[in-house]
């Protein structure tokens, strides 16, 4: 038996129940739900075998502890680049980064997992930098797994928690913006624009967020939640559309 991350366990229990719900809603019951899911789990383990178990990391802490390498003013030089740290010990060091970012989860087990993935890269021979700003993991492991599992759950909880609302002005945003005819010429060229678009508002949202994050002042405790955006393009798959014109 596969024994996943809590964390993991987690997320995937969110993101089957608000699927339920959904189906629930849409006036499904039990038995055809049952039925639905058992036939999903024989396809998805016919089609693919990207569930490979590993040691876990959460991808938006991930991504939270290289921003605040290139933010943090001791780990950064004149020039507000990254500088080159050791992973263990006392700050400025990897391990002292995580420990102030309060990530759950053993910052040791933590550091090798961001070397181990290439997050962060050897500098010189005690020492590393960020290999990004940004949480970049191109292979399928344990961390892409968990970071889609995630977006899928907290995508269904904000459509969700919109149509519970009773004032659509207090929902949060949830829009697309599409067509579906775009030439095959312009995917390169909208790749690039979504990318950069996406970048400065992401920017933009953190540089709010980052500013309004609880810190220890004294022993107040105070209520928190987490808050964020998620920004993602999408293409579908290439279609020929027929031309209405007469000859």
């Amino acid at each position: 038996m596969t024994h996943l991350p809590k964390r993991t366990m987690d997320y995937y229990q969110k993101l089957l129940t608000a699927v339920f719900e959904f189906m629930i809603i849409g006036g499904m019951r039990s038995p055809a739900i049952m039925a639905i899911a058992v036939r999903a789990l024989r396809n998805a383990e016919a089609e693919n075998s990207l569930l490979s178990p590993s040691k876990n990391v959460d991808l938006a802490f991930a991504g939270m502890i290289l921003d605040a390498w290139h933010r943090n003013r001791r780990y950064v030089d004149s020039s507000a680049q990254p500088k080159a740290i050791p992973l263990r010990g006392k700050s400025p060091s990897v391990e002292a980064l995580i420990r102030a970012e309060r990530v759950a989860g053993d910052p040791v087990a933590l550091v090798q997992r961001l070397k181990s993935l290439k997050l962060i890269v050897r500098s010189s021979r005690s020492t590393y930098k960020p290999a990004n700003r940004f949480a970049v993991v191109a292979e399928p492991n344990s961390l892409v797994q968990q970071h889609a599992v995630r977006s899928l759950s907290t995508l269904l909880k904000t459509i969700k928690d919109n149509l519970a609302m009773s004032q659509s002005s207090r929902g949060l945003i949830e829009r697309t913006a599409e067509v579906p005819d775009l030439p095959l010429e312009y995917v390169e060229e909208f790749r690039d624009f979504a990318r950069s678009q996406g970048w400065a508002l992401l920017s933009t949202l953190n540089d709010w967020l980052e500013s309004r994050r609880a810190r220890r002042k004294g022993n107040r405790t105070r209520k928190t939640v987490g808050a964020g955006v998620h920004v993602f393009a999408y293409l579908g798959n290439p279609t020929r559309r027929r031309s209405n014109a007469k000859p």
